[in-house]
């Protein structure tokens, strides 16, 4: 062998040291970030109290915080949005970072991501969470969804032939139905994150541009989904995007809509899952990781199904109702859930001040 040649050779098996040293160091280590917290089988306390805060509708999480109570003797003290609007993010922040708070029952996880970047989340793992797609959830267990609620399309089937309906966001900006549906605001919950998905997969300067086009074209833009049915149902507006819990609850009152999930071949719908967070220095911990894992419970998923406000539970073979779709049946658009949040963060003026002003009704 040349002197050249065993040169040659002395690098390769340097090189090949290093990468084998490399490995074995990201084996020991392994993925960036502190490791997830080890499962935990849930024993729910007899008695107490927690208090939570809910972004959820009343009418979706009343029914399950009541049978909880009943089941387990521990009292649920429950702020809801609706109560406080704008107030209800900067109180749960408060009180968590005070210790006057055990657990948050976020409608997307724009807030959880908020509560997990001001330290205010804590890693929790219960074992009947072990289903949960990794998209529903954070890495580290700061924050995990239990159940979805997609943006689904919701049309006037007096005014609109179902052959013809539109299928997609981008028929808010374009086309025959341009200028003729129905959006809520975009400055939290689920609206908002179906908006920040949009920043996300498209840029911030197409997006703006995207909703700007909408906001000037005719769109009612109102407080919140349930005007959007309103509007819908009455025939001011031919079609909107709402949440499927609103929608179905629409159909269950016989109002003249129908629903599509759109984007049906290509990206597919935005999923907003609903998520619990265990709150840092929460008063009654007991009874808040005991709330927390019924959450995951097959009880809770039945509840959510059954409601006349449906979701789907993000739990395998839990009976429900024929008009509650199965995860499978529709697409889901894949988002990166951190994209989304910062997208929300870095575009906040927009996002608060889109829509403030309203527009003008279908002709």
């Amino acid at each position: 062998m040349t002197k050249s040649s065993c040169r040659a050779a002395w690098r390769g098996l340097l090189v090949r040291a290093a990468l084998l040293s490399l490995l074995a160091s990201a084996s020991a280590c392994g993925p960036a970030g502190p490791a997830p917290p080890p499962e935990v089988a849930i024993t729910v306390p007899r008695g107490g109290r927690v208090v939570v805060y809910v972004e959820a509708p009343r009418a979706i999480a009343g029914p399950i915080l009541k049978t909880f109570t009943e089941q387990s003797g521990i009292e649920v003290q429950a702020t809801y949005r609706e109560s406080l609007k704008e107030r209800f993010l900067p109180r749960l922040k408060e009180d968590a970072a005070v210790g006057r708070a055990d657990l948050f029952w976020g409608a997307s996880p724009l807030a959880a991501i908020d509560l997990q970047a001001s330290g205010l989340a804590v890693p929790f793992r219960p074992a009947a969470a072990r289903p949960i797609p990794s998209q529903f959830r954070d890495a580290g267990f700061a924050w995990i969804g239990f159940a979805i609620d997609p943006r689904v399309i919701i049309y006037n089937k007096a005014r609109v032939e179902k052959e013809h309906a539109p299928g997609s966001i981008a028929d808010m900006a374009d086309g025959p139905y341009a200028g003729k549906g129905a959006l809520a605001r975009i400055d939290h919950g689920a609206s908002a994150f179906h908006a920040a998905s949009l920043f996300s997969l498209w840029g911030a300067d197409r997006a703006r541009t995207f909703l700007n086009r909408v906001k000037g074209n005719g769109t009612r833009i109102v407080a919140g989904d349930s005007e959007v049915v309103r509007l819908v149902a009455s025939g001011e507006a031919l079609w909107g995007f709402v949440g499927l819990d609103d929608a179905i609850g629409a159909k269950r009152e016989a109002e003249p809509v129908d629903i599509l999930f759109p984007e049906r071949m290509s990206l597919g719908a935005v999923a907003s899952p609903y998520v619990a967070v265990l709150l840092r220095g929460a008063p009654d911990p007991s009874q808040a990781r005991g709330l927390y894992g019924y959450l995951f419970s097959s009880e809770t998923a039945w509840q959510l199904g059954m409601n006349d406000r449906a979701i789907i539970t993000l739990l395998p073979d839990i009976p429900k109702p024929d008009w509650v779709p199965r995860m499978g049946v529709f697409n889901v658009m894949r988002v990166d859930n951190l994209s989304v949040f910062e997208a929300f963060r870095d575009n906040g003026p927009f996002f608060e001040a889109w829509g403030s002003g309203g527009a003008a009704p279908v002709p």
